[in-house]
């Protein structure tokens, strides 16, 4: 089959799964027990969603090993599911265990419906089961984004859920509606296994793409205490942060979190939160580092001995992951592109007689 031998080919010369577990382990802190849970579930997404295709593609080659790529194809559902929450969520603890344990009972039935009978009546009652299962996980996934869409202050945060719920539905809607309810002699009854292929791998290049914009734009952390009493302003922690950012210029490292400056001032990161958006005024971690970000960048783009730096190597050094969120900040904040403020600025300073 000509187009199993270009997935096989395909297969080989890809490393990006060779290479997501080391996507998400920050470089300070490189052990593997704290990798991100969105990149592992994310990870297992994307296996589970190679493993339908190849299944799907390929059952006559693989023999004796097709029953374990069905039943690892089967998990995408679940897997979908996780990858979409912990990119939207930040669960602390037992919290995420819930839903791990809820796929996992999912992804037992499945594979005890595959392998026996399902002529008893308990059987037909949990493979029922486990299909009902799959079917609102893949809801739920859809449903998560759009959960906490109005609280987001965050114009970039709000089009990011929208988008990932439309591509999400857009997928599900093609791979899943059109053609499972599709007339046999269709198109798309037809070539319902391409069509899914196809679904899959665009699945899975929208998760690496969800998982590299979590990575450049980290989701706030939500401190869950309700009993903890607001912390009166401390103007030391205040000045000690100011310094960190200015003289050590942590701002030039593009995945600098709220954790990493709490551990270099030795404070709790709570405190290091309600500092930021308490005495120093900023309406959270990412706005104040920006600030930085953009002030440096203004400092270069108007130096004269720079001008010959493109703004996107300005924009890297400055701590930006890309050049999209460096533009959207520096407009924000200045009201032009940076290319306009160094065109400007180069002008008024040009030569004097």
């Amino acid at each position: 089959m000509e187009i199993g031998h270009s997935f096989f080919g395909n297969l080989r010369g890809n490393v990006f799964m060779g290479s997501i577990l080391q996507f998400g382990v920050s470089p300070r802190d490189p052990n593997p027990a704290n990798v991100d849970p969105s990149v592992v579930y994310g990870a297992a997404f994307m296996c589970a969603s190679l493993a339908f295709c190849l299944k799907s593609l390929l059952a006559s080659r693989l023999g004796a090993t097709t029953d374990f790529f069905a039943i690892v194809g089967n998990a995408t559902c679940g897997w979908s599911w996780l990858a979409t929450r912990s990119l939207f969520r930040r669960e602390a603890g037992r919290q995420g265990l819930w839903p791990l344990g809820a796929v996992l009972l999912v992804m037992t039935a499945s594979a005890t419906t595959s392998f026996i009978p399902v002529d008893a009546v308990p059987l037909r009652i949990l493979d029922n089961l486990a299909r009902l299962g799959s079917s609102a996980m893949l809801l739920l996934a859809v449903a998560e984004p759009l959960l906490d869409l109005r609280a987001q202050g965050d114009r970039v945060e709000r089009r990011f859920r929208i988008l990932y719920a439309a591509g999400y539905v857009a997928i599900l809607g093609a791979a899943v509606l059109a053609v499972d309810g599709a007339p046999p002699d269709s198109f798309a009854s037809q070539f319902s296994v391409p069509i899914k292929a196809i679904c899959a791998t665009a699945a899975v290049c929208g998760c690496g793409l969800a998982l590299n914009h979590r990575r450049q734009h980290p989701l706030e952390t939500v401190q869950t205490r309700p009993n903890r009493k607001p912390i009166a302003p401390d103007p030391k922690l205040g000045e000690q942060l100011i310094k960190l950012m200015s003289e050590n210029h942590l701002y030039a490292e593009a995945d600098l979190r709220v954790a990493d400056l709490a551990r270099l001032a030795g404070e709790a990161e709570y405190k290091v939160t309600q500092c930021i958006t308490g005495t120093l005024g900023f309406p959270n971690f990412n706005q104040m580092v920006n600030s930085y970000r953009i002030e440096e960048a203004k400092r270069r783009l108007v130096d004269p001995a720079l001008s010959h730096l493109p703004i996107l190597t300005i924009a890297l050094d400055c701590g930006f992951g890309s050049i999209g969120p460096f533009n959207r900040a520096f407009k924000a904040d200045t009201g032009m592109t940076p290319q306009e403020f160094r065109r400007q600025r180069h002008a008024h300073s040009g030569p004097r007689r």
